[in-house]
């Protein structure tokens, strides 16, 4: 997958590239932590860790991307990454960290979890469909 990634124009650094052998040793909070001191954004298949890791997390201010279901392999996940990579780089202006967010399965970022310093809030995101347009302001 990191090569697929790479291909894409996304800069990527797989636990192998960080700790060698040692990657299948290293702990979800080593790894958390690691990334916040190399100020890197966190790709996961495990959905599960923006909760079981929530306190690491805050103090890595890191972001965190999941996907929704690691299930179905790097051969289906990757092409939806990179579909997802605008939503990906819109999120990371936009938000301050630390933040959490979930890639569903098609190729968009449907919900971002954000952290106000005492407790983390859920923003579930629209799906677009075409350029908004306002019914308040006529067109011109």
């Amino acid at each position: 997958m990191a090569n697929m990634l790479r291909s894409a124009g996304f800069l990527v650094v797989t636990l192998f590239d960080e700790y060698g052998d040692a990657e299948s040793r290293i702990a979800d909070p080593v790894m958390i932590h690691g990334c916040g001191l190399k100020e890197y954004v966190l790709l996961t298949g495990d959905q599960d860790l923006e909760f079981t890791w929530a306190k690491e997390v805050t103090e890595a201010h890191i972001a965190v991307f999941a996907t929704t279901n690691n299930n179905e392999g790097p051969t289906q996940w990757a092409p939806r990454i990179i579909k997802a990579k605008n939503d990906i780089l819109r999120e990371l202006r936009r938000r301050t960290k630390p933040f959490t967010a979930r890639i569903g399965s098609d190729g968009r970022v449907t919900r971002v979890r954000l952290f106000d310093g005492s407790q983390w809030k859920t923003i579930e995101l629209n799906k677009k469909h075409g350029p908004h347009k306002s019914k308040y302001k006529p067109e011109g």
